[in-house]
């Protein structure tokens, strides 16, 4: 059985929560400071850092720049680091997954710190990796 279609002088049915949006459209639009009540303005979060840690004395002091430290850091002997402190002394080659090596308290890439360190007499500079 077929059925045509019947024309309706009614407005489609729309759903509670799309005539709720259609509300707030449309006040906005029209600048309307009167909006539907539970609706408010709201801004992203600030995070403070001195609030958040209580005291700078806590952050750890990268040893490079001597600011505070926030968040990821990396770990040399009893120092600390940013990431983008960790670099070569000598080139300023960011050593993240190359590896550092001390040379008279100093970090270096391998090329720089080959270059510094002076073999005994008869012998060669091995580059030894931790296993």
């Amino acid at each position: 059985m077929l059925q045509e279609k019947q024309e309706l002088n009614e407005p489609p049915k729309q759903s509670t929560s799309f005539l709720v949006l259609q509300e707030i459209l449309e006040s906005e639009e029209k600048g309307d400071p009167n909006k539907p009540s539970g609706f408010r303005s709201v801004k992203a979060p600030v995070t403070k850092v001195a609030a958040s840690i209580g005291n700078a004395q806590k952050l750890p002091m990268c040893d490079k720049c001597g600011t505070g430290i926030v968040g990821v850091f990396v770990k040399l002997r009893d120092r600390h680091r940013h990431p983008e402190c960790y670099v070569c002394t000598d080139c300023g080659t960011n050593l993240k997954q190359k590896g550092h090596f001390f040379v008279e308290d100093q970090i270096y890439c391998e090329k720089h710190a080959r270059e510094r360190v002076t073999p005994p007499e008869g012998y060669d500079v091995i580059t030894v990796f931790p296993k």
